[in-house]
């Protein structure tokens, strides 16, 4: 961990979903021949799992619940986390699985998505979930048994991070019951459509989190944690795929939340994590390590 002994377990419950990612040279149009792909990459796609890999690289122990598909591909995807060592004895399969398409290429990118069939609720254990538990990430994909758990982890007194990948019916009751905020522009903009950033995290925190913080992609990021305003450049990096990028941002902003570092610091770290993946192909394979991390965020304090 970030100047630890004993690495704390960070648990995530969520949907788990899938992300298959081509590079080619050029996007196809309407009819035309098929192009060759220069790569291809299928992994756990973005959310609670690419944000519980992200806080274990960085050094935390990683315990992923809730469900992903029953089908070839949630098998895939519950496979990359059980050998990455993420424990997944609280996952089930139900439903299909959710999948995003995206093909990255020199001239944009195109994304297509399949929402799957989510099955039949699945109820959870809050004492098997939280067991030893150091904090919840949690995403919004889940709605029900995430509001449950974010308010037995209150109650116990561990750190709810709620990263808002897109606004579905509970959303706000998540938001008052989590402890920190996480949330694209996007998704900023419209729970508090206020015309600056500065007056829309005052209006987040006034949900109910302890801090707030607004990613905003080649910018940075901006947060706030009681009357402490902070901004955080992006790091200038060679883009290839944005896309995971926040769920890494979530999960390495609750590492260095477990290390006991400031606020503004573990911006900074998560901004460096966020920005190392940028430069691969999917939002798996290129999540960096600890080492990766505080070599980036050093460049900028030595510069």
């Amino acid at each position: 961990m970030l100047g630890t002994v004993h690495a704390p377990l960070v648990v995530g419950l969520g949907r788990i979903g899938v992300s298959i990612s081509g590079l080619g040279p050029n996007l196809p149009g309407i009819a035309a021949a098929p192009a060759d792909l220069a790569a291809l990459a299928t992994t756990p796609g973005p959310g609670v799992a690419v944000a519980l890999r992200a806080a274990q690289r960085l050094g935390c122990r990683a315990r992923a619940a809730g469900t992903h598909g029953a089908d070839l591909l949630g098998q895939l995807a519950r496979t990359a986390l059980r050998d990455a060592g993420i424990d997944v004895e609280l996952l089930k399969g139900v439903g299909s699985s959710a999948c995003d398409f995206a093909t990255v290429a020199g001239d944009g990118t195109t994304r297509a998505r399949f929402a799957g069939e989510r099955g039949d609720p699945v109820p959870i254990d809050g004492n098997a979930l939280l067991s030893a538990a150091s904090a919840l990430l949690i995403d919004g994909t889940e709605p029900g048994i995430q509001l449950q758990a974010a308010r037995i982890a209150r109650q116990q007194k561990l750190p709810v991070i709620f990263d808002v990948a897109e606004l579905r019916e509970g959303a706000t009751e998540m938001i008052a019951a989590c402890d920190i905020l996480i949330a694209s522009e996007r998704e900023a903009n419209e729970l508090a459509p206020r015309g600056e950033l500065t007056d829309a995290l005052a209006e987040l925190r006034g949900l109910g989190p302890r801090a707030v913080v607004i990613t905003l992609g080649a910018d940075g990021a901006i947060g706030r944690h009681g009357d402490q305003v902070v901004r955080v450049p992006a790091y200038p990096v060679e883009v290839l795929d944005t896309f995971g990028a926040g769920s890494v941002y979530h999960g390495a902003f609750a590492a260095a939340l477990l290390s006991e570092l400031p606020f503004a610091r573990c911006m900074e770290l998560a901004c460096a994590a966020a920005a190392l993946v940028v430069q691969e192909l999917g939002p798996w394979t290129g999540i960096p390590s600890r080492d990766e991390v505080l070599a980036l965020g050093k460049s900028r304090r030595a510069g």
